[in-house]
């Protein structure tokens, strides 16, 4: 039986073995290994230059290596292992040689490591076991604590926090690290941790946890590497704390790793800059909104006065009016314009992803998920503008979840525990009828009126004519465009009532400039111009479901529904496109008016019944009867007559 005080094993498999001439009473420690600072550094010199090759001897000194130089920040997916018995040309790239070996003949290692370097946690472990709690403020501790990376900080070690902000400036991580004994006992404190309660490190050395840091009495200590980050106040400050305790061989171990919170919040806010760059920025501002008719002039200038508040705004409009310019104008005119817009459309995405999407998600969240976990969009729209277009698509359960952030300014991520504050300025907008969703439990009356605290419609392009040829010759300017419009073709874009709004009048435009040429007749027009009435009921017909008096535009002797149908087939016909349900229902998509195959069908059958149309077979497809264009000619389409 050897007896001793401490027994250093390479390896866990090696326990059992080593326990059988050992002494009972001896502290069994599992060496793990570290680097130089300075071979890191030459290790991160390589990352640029191509792949990193990871050699050793063996299979597992390779992976052990490479997994130390993981730890310390080199990224995986740069690095690959290599032993004797792979195949060579594995071997081309940038190769870190561990030990002795000697590589194959023609290739030539970028950097050889030889010998090994305890980590900090093995000094600590064998200190312990041989009784020496002191061991940190011994001058032989303190050089080779500046030699080594540590995984806390790989590079830089911070004995003192003076020298640790000089080295780094204003970005310095206000971080600290201490260690403790299975009994709660410190043998471990930075300058950091010490400087919270205004002592040396060396008073606390010996110290229990508790009496030492009496404000963590708070704080649940966790089993395991997986601790949860805690706020504890002190001072008056809120510091982030990670509190857990780890078995190793054996052996209790507990570590706290605290930071100053809003410190921290600071350097992500700007990590998340980064992240978002490109496409967390609002490019438009109101200038950029054209139009001087008295109607848009009164709703850029109320969207002004909203941009000074912070509070929610919801907008209301039909579809292409222009929501989401409006948004990052009053952003833009903003005293947050220099925080991050990011913008999410709420209809785009299938509901497990929206959340996910919106609110964020732990490592291990769901299956397909990232593995270190993703920041939501309110967490990277911190400081900033969180836009939440198609509002009226968000399933109830997630209007539940975005209340609750809304009132408490507050997200938990998806998986996760953590109470995550975050400041953001929501501005959500519709084309629905969000009271009649509400009355259809489809909307939550709650969260209308926490985002409806100010109101912004914005007036269809049906209602402000006179902003028309201002547009048009705003949009041939941005497409280089260069053609004149007839009286009659100004006339005839006049009284079309643009169901789809700027969007619609933007694709005229472009669809007129793509015609080449240099004037433009009424014949020249789009067909579904020249033969769509104003009969359209939805939102973008120029009368908004949020205002007094609406009323159906179309007084002829069939529905609205009938009337659509119609006014589609006969511009189908007239551009020589077979007109069946199939193609019907693909032209009223095409022109922001989709309505679904079952009612296309219904819609043509009830106008066959009514001797307006002529269900034929073949190319032919469904045409006109004569008495469908004498009601079209009475809806003042008086174009038709051309056919």
């Amino acid at each position: 039986m050897i007896a001793s005080d401490v027994a250093v094993v390479t390896a866990l498999d090696i326990v059992p073995y080593a326990q059988k001439y050992l002494d009972p009473k001896s502290r069994i420690v599992q060496s793990s290994y570290t680097l130089k600072k300075s071979q890191l550094e030459m290790i991160r010199s390589l990352e640029d230059a191509g792949p990193i090759v990871v050699a050793h001897e063996t299979p597992m000194a390779a992976m052990a290596r490479c997994t130390l130089l993981q730890r310390l920040g080199i990224p995986a997916e740069q690095m690959r292992v290599w032993y004797p018995g792979m195949d060579q040309n594995l071997l081309k790239g940038n190769i870190v040689l561990f030990g002795d070996m000697v590589l194959p003949s023609g290739y030539t290692e970028a950097i050889r490591i030889r010998g090994r370097m305890f980590s900090i946690m093995t000094i600590f472990e064998i200190a312990l076991g041989l009784g020496i709690h002191n061991i940190t403020s011994t001058p032989s501790f303190e050089a080779y604590f500046q030699q080594v990376c540590t995984e806390f900080r790989p590079s830089i070690n911070d004995l003192t926090v003076s020298e640790f902000n000089a080295i780094m400036g204003n970005d310095a991580q206000q971080r600290g690290l201490l260690a403790f004994t299975g009994d709660l006992r410190i043998f471990y404190c930075d300058t950091y941790v010490a400087s919270l309660v205004q002592k040396p490190p060396k008073d606390l050395i010996g110290k229990q946890l508790f009496d030492a840091l009496p404000f963590l009495r708070s704080c649940q200590i966790h089993r395991g590497n997986d601790a949860q980050e805690q706020l504890v106040i002190h001072d008056g400050k809120t510091y982030a704390a990670k509190l857990n305790i780890v078995l190793q061989t054996e052996q209790e171990t507990g570590y706290l790793q605290i930071s100053d919170y809003w410190a921290e919040e600071q350097r992500q806010g700007k990590l998340r800059r980064q992240v978002t760059e490109g496409r967390s920025k609002a490019k438009y501002t109101f200038r950029d909104i054209a139009g001087n008719s008295q109607a848009l002039l009164e709703c850029k200038a109320i969207a002004q006065r909203m941009a000074r508040s912070d509070s929610s705004i919801l907008i209301t409009g039909g579809t292409g009016v222009g929501k989401e310019l409006f948004a990052q104008s009053i952003h833009n005119a903003s005293a947050r314009s220099q925080q991050p817009f990011i913008a999410v459309n709420c209809g785009a995405l299938v509901e497990s992803l929206l959340e996910s999407e919106l609110f964020g998600y732990e490592k291990g969240a769901f299956t397909g998920a990232n593995k270190n976990g993703k920041q939501g969009l309110f967490e990277l729209a911190h400081k900033g503008t969180l836009f939440l277009d198609e509002i009226g698509e968000m399933p109830l359960h997630l209007q539940v979840r975005l209340l609750r952030v809304l009132q408490e300014k507050e997200v938990v991520r998806v998986g996760g525990d953590l109470v995550i504050p975050v400041d953001v300025r929501v501005i959500a907008a519709t084309n629905k009828d969000i009271p009649e969703l509400i009355r259809q439990n489809r909307f939550r009356s709650d969260l209308f009126y926490r985002l409806n605290v100010l109101p912004l419609y914005i007036p269809p392009l049906a209602a402000r004519k006179e902003d028309i040829p201002l547009l048009i010759d705003y949009f041939k300017q941005k497409l280089k465009a260069d053609f004149t419009l007839t009286e009659q073709a100004k006339e005839q874009l006049l009284a079309y009532p643009f169901p789809g709004n700027i969007r619609e009048l933007r694709n005229c435009v472009e669809y007129l400039s793509n015609l080449g040429l240099r004037e433009i007749r009424p014949s020249d027009l789009p067909p579904y111009i020249l033969y769509q009435s104003h009969a359209s009921t939805d939102i973008g017909s120029g009368q908004s479901p949020f205002a007094p008096g609406r009323s159906r535009l179309d007084a002829s002797p069939i529905t609205s529904e009938q009337a659509l149908i119609l006014r589609a087939v006969a511009a189908m016909n007239l551009s020589g496109l077979g007109a069946g349900r199939r193609s019907v229902c693909a032209y009223l998509l095409q022109h922001h008016t989709p309505r679904p195959e079952s009612s296309v069908r219904q819609a043509l059958a009830s106008l066959s019944e009514l001797e307006l149309v002529h269900i034929g077979r073949g190319r032919g497809g469904v045409r006109l009867t004569e008495q469908g264009r004498e009601i079209l000619r009475d809806m003042d389409m008086s174009s038709l007559s051309a056919m």
